[in-house]
């Protein structure tokens, strides 16, 4: 008789405690963030497509702009909603000596239920405005009762920079997961 390794971590479950495992939902990067009409970015559009260093390709909020596109993600399957936690993280620039920051109205989607008023997520902090050194910074999502499954959409707004361009260098999305998903009706 064989071992399943997916029914054996399901069954530690309930002895292994713990924050749930820091995960990275896979396949949601820059190529995932879209205008604010849900449009693929380009070098014309905002916040738009950009070369922002000699061998670096990224996204680019031009001076003066507020709009920062929008994003569309599924809460994975192994999101572990006991600790609810999820972050969508920017690893961003100024290009200056503005100092903006990133916002975003939230909305969630759930099988069976109307979609939600903003859920109003945080942010955590400006973005870095040191010459050529890019820091992360986050939209906080925890304490939105998130479930796996639920269809998520975000807007995101830009406070003013008049004087200066942010350069976007990378996006995630960070949250807990459980060990593995399993469920005993699904095996594809």
């Amino acid at each position: 008789m064989g071992l399943n390794g997916a029914t054996f971590l399901k069954e530690l479950e309930t002895i292994i405690p713990g924050q749930g495992i820091k995960k990275i939902i896979a396949g949601v990067d820059l190529s995932s963030w879209r205008d604010v009409d849900g449009l693929i970015l380009t070098g014309s559009t905002a916040p738009l497509r950009a070369s922002l260093e000699t061998v670096f390709e990224g996204v680019q909020s031009a001076s003066g702009t507020t709009d920062g596109g929008s994003l569309q993600i599924v809460i994975p399957r192994d999101y572990d909603q006991s600790v609810d936690k999820l972050k969508i993280r920017f690893l961003a620039q100024s290009l200056g000596t503005d100092v903006p920051t990133i916002d975003a109205t939230m909305y969630r989607k759930r099988e069976g239920v109307a979609i939600t008023s903003d859920l109003d997520p945080t942010i955590s902090g400006a973005i870095n405005t040191v010459t050529a050194l890019a820091d992360w910074v986050e939209i906080n999502c925890d304490g939105q009762g998130l479930h796996p499954g639920d269809a998520v959409h975000f807007d995101f707004t830009l406070s003013a920079h008049a004087t200066h361009a942010a350069s976007f260098y990378a996006l995630e999305v960070e949250y807990n997961g459980t060990v593995v998903y399993y469920d005993k009706t699904d095996r594809s």
